[in-house]
């Protein structure tokens, strides 16, 4: 079975926005100290991972996206 899985051709891209899971406020005070620990642990692990298939490319992308946050792109 693992060997069919190798030979299979990639379905397509995978972003962090497809493995991301957002809660509302509501959601998150539902949340006990343990879930919310496993929630950032498991999303450290995501973008980690998506990093890593793409490089400093990706990384540079999200430094240049995160400073400017906030600020008009026009």
């Amino acid at each position: 079975m693992a060997a069919a899985a190798l030979r299979d051709p990639p379905q397509g891209s995978v972003t962090f926005e497809d493995v991301a899971v957002y809660f509302s406020w509501e959601e998150w005070d539902l949340l006990d100290e343990a879930q919310r620990c496993l929630y950032h642990n498991v999303m450290l692990e995501n973008l980690a991972l998506i990093t890593s298939l793409a490089g400093p490319l990706l990384a540079s992308l999200w430094t240049c996206r995160e400073g400017t946050r906030g600020k008009s792109l026009a």
